[in-house]
């Protein structure tokens, strides 16, 4: 193969090598220059006129460095860089990576061109390697040791359980942590010692050895109290009781000091205050410990005032519901319970009551029944401070549950109407059952006086199964809590009803057209540690309620319910509880008691093998025709499988007696039973739950169970 070239190609050919020649030589000149110039690799920090330059170290810490760069930078107040500043912040950035586990780091500094230039020499990042103990190792656990000297390094993100990063201060930290823990148990003279290794393994793991030096061991030996009003005597001896024998500590004895003065302080004596004496030897061993309760003066109550700044329906609200405490002795339990009647009025987003000595308050009027020592007493006042809630406010709501289905509602609410501190509310809600709806006044102050009355007016159509009923209502109620545990109200009101269908006879709805005059109480003895969500404690509650015959309606009779719960908590996740229910009607036969106003059992809250009614006589077509009489018994267990998740188990048993004129012990023998499981997720207004109940006395007809979905517990 021949190749030929002309001159002209040859020459072409030598000018093109020659651009490419001249512009390669320029492109590397370029570079050689920008890299002559160029900063050196890393990061640059600038406050005022002030520069610091960090190369080396690790990019996850820059963030971190450039924050604590600069705000040593401010501190320092100079304006030129100079060597002990550039030694200063050499050492902090030393520390910060020592922290953050390289205990190996070094830093170098140096003055260049008016900045100061910081090389960081990291080295390897160290975790914790083995844990070993000298010294006193079995005063406590050594797994519980290990516990107390990790914490701070495991409570970071991302932290391995097993072999935590290498960071100085909190080792530190949690060999104070045992020490502490030492102490607490009676080794108050108790050292701890860090003896981390020479050097890293070749995993990168730094071992650790503390030394446990517990010394002697001190104990209460004989506890001796005095000083505590009589009033108190019960409570305080109480407080001290167990003492003699447990381990000595500072903290516990502050913990009891604390518990008599926060009993005495509630009861009135403002100024208590606990002095303990003791000795210790050096040997250890029992130490004889005396209390002493100062209590100084009790003080009485002279008047609450809200601040000025509440609106006058608040002030009323809070003057009326604090003016029972006037010229009483100061309790904080008595307190505790105005405080959440003016809470429960819905007014109040947040109250704060503090005490304030009023030198000059006038001493209350004596009588018998008050104490002469209540007249000379010191005063304080109350001031009362905190926030409104709007008044105005509209709802909607949504649901669902298995007796009436989905449910739709409005509410539209002033809580405080013109400004009086009345409540007035109007609600509109519709389910498969038909609308309701309903306009209430509530005044939570009546007559100035802690009882809270109201008024509700309601329309209602229930459409539910083979008859129809239209209704129209008014309720009266005058209700007080008398205590924390205790509330009782009376109450009275009418009805206008009509009943229309075309399938049931006239026995099994009973009068078509009726209307019912009512009055009658309700007590509640509440000692459950929450309404909504109980976990502990127990309830017992009586509604009697007596139905006059009006307007020749012919309808005459005497209700009675009575209901209770006990609630017990086996274990932190395990709890049992337990409830009843007896519901009687006398004065008729269950033929000439409307149908809606019958006793029925079934449901979510009764036998829940049962739809809502359904336990007892029902029509061909399913209505239930309810009775006079119903007994209702329910034991659960639940366990929380996670935070606000329950799985529970339960059984429950009832019956449903229709006998005429029948007694408040006149309960069907015919018990229907039920064992069954279901879930509750716990919400601040209660539970959503869901259960099924398995019909463990199925009938000819019956279904085999029942599949509930409601708000709220079973009882």
């Amino acid at each position: 193969m021949r190749c030929q070239w002309s001159a002209r190609e040859m020459l072409e050919t030598l000018r093109a090598f020659a651009g490419v020649t001249a512009c390669l030589l320029w492109l590397g000149a370029a570079a050689l220059m920008r890299a002559e110039t160029a900063p050196p690799s890393g990061f640059t920090v600038r406050e005022a006129a002030l520069s610091v330059h960090v190369s080396g170290g690790d990019p996850t810490q820059q963030q971190a460095l450039e924050e604590m760069l600069r705000d040593q930078l401010t501190l320092s107040g100079l304006s030129t860089v100079s060597e002990p500043l550039a030694d200063d912040l050499a050492f902090f950035t030393r520390q910060h990576y020592m922290r953050e586990g390289w205990p190996e780091v070094q830093v170098r500094w140096e003055l260049r061109d008016g900045s100061i230039h910081l090389a960081v020499d990291s080295g390897a990042r160290a975790r914790v390697g083995t844990v070993t103990w000298r010294g006193d190792r079995d005063v406590v656990p050594e797994q519980e040791m290990r516990r107390f000297l990790l914490r701070p390094s495991l409570e970071k993100d991302g932290a391995d359980k097993q072999n935590p990063l290498w960071v100085g201060a909190d080792l530190e930290t949690g060999a104070g942590l045992v020490q502490r823990r030492l102490r607490a148990e009676g080794y108050l003279d108790a050292q701890t010692t860090l003896i981390p290794a020479a050097a890293l393994d070749a995993e990168g793991r730094r071992d650790l050895t503390l030394e446990v030096k517990a010394g002697p061991l001190y104990q209460f030996g004989s506890v001796t109290f005095t000083g505590a009003p009589a009033l108190l005597e019960k409570q305080a001896r109480e407080a001290v009781a167990g003492l003699e024998g447990s381990p000595l500590n500072e903290a516990r004895l502050q913990q009891v000091e604390l518990r008599l003065n926060t009993l005495a302080q509630e009861a009135g004596w403002l100024e208590a205050r606990t002095v303990s004496d003791y000795r210790l030897s050096r040997q250890g061993g029992q130490v004889d410990v005396a209390l002493t309760l100062m209590p100084g003066a009790r003080y009485r109550v002279n008047e609450a005032r809200p601040h000025p700044g509440f609106s006058h329906g608040s002030q009323r609200v809070l003057t009326a519901g604090f003016r029972e405490l006037h010229g009483r002795w100061y309790s904080a339990q008595d307190l505790d319970l105005v405080f959440r009647r003016a809470l429960d009025t819905g007014m109040f987003s947040r109250l704060d009551v503090e005490t304030e000595k009023a030198p000059a308050a006038p001493a209350p009027t004596v009588s018998a029944k008050t104490a002469p020592e209540l007249a000379a007493a010191p005063a304080v006042d109350l001031f009362i401070q905190g926030e409104e809630t709007r008044p105005k406010t509209l709802g909607f709501e949504l649901g669902f549950d298995t007796f009436l289905g989905p449910q739709a509602g409005v509410t539209w609410k002033n809580t405080n109407l013109m400004d009086t501190g009345n409540t007035l509310a109007a609600e509109l809600n519709w389910s498969t059952a038909g609308p309701l709806g309903s306009i209430s006044l509530r005044d939570p102050a009546f007559l100035g006086s802690a009882y809270a009355a109201s008024a509700r007016l309601a329309v209602e159509s229930f459409d539910l199964f083979e008859y129809t009923r239209y209704g129209t209502s008014l309720n009266l109620e005058l209700a007080r809590r008398v205590s924390r545990h205790f509330t009782y109200s009376v109450f009275g009101g009418a009805s206008v009803n009509t009943v229309d269908t075309s399938v049931l006879s006239a026995e099994e709805t009973g009068p078509d057209l009726y209307t019912l005059a009512f009055v009658g109480a309700n007590f509640l003895l509440d000692y459950r540690d929450s309404a909504v969500l109980p976990k502990k404690g127990w309830f017992f509650n009586a509604r009697l309620e007596t139905t006059l015959d009006a307007m020749g309606s012919g309808v005459s009779y005497l209700r009675t319910d009575l209901r209770g719960a006990w609630y017990q908590p086996l274990t932190k996740r395990l709890r049992l509880a337990a409830g009843g229910a007896l519901l009687s009607i006398q004065g008729a036969a269950a033929e000439d008691i409307p149908i809606d106003s019958r006793v029925f059992n079934g449901g979510p809250n009764s036998v829940r093998a049962f739809a809502e009614r359904e336990l007892g006589p029902l029509t061909a077509g399913g209505t239930p025709l309810g009775g006079t009489s119903a007994l209702i018994v329910n034991v659960e267990m639940s366990y929380e499988i996670m935070p606000n998740l329950e799985l529970a188990v339960f059984t429950d048993a009832g019956s449903l007696g229709r006998g005429q004129n029948s007694s408040p012990l006149s309960y069907s023998s015919d018990f229907r039973t039920a064992v069954g499981a279901g879930l509750r997720y716990h919400l601040p207004f209660g539970p959503i739950r869901i259960d099924y109940g398995h019909n463990v006395s199925r009938r000819e007809g019956e279904g085999g169970g029942m599949l509930h979905v409601v708000v709220g517990f079973a009882f």
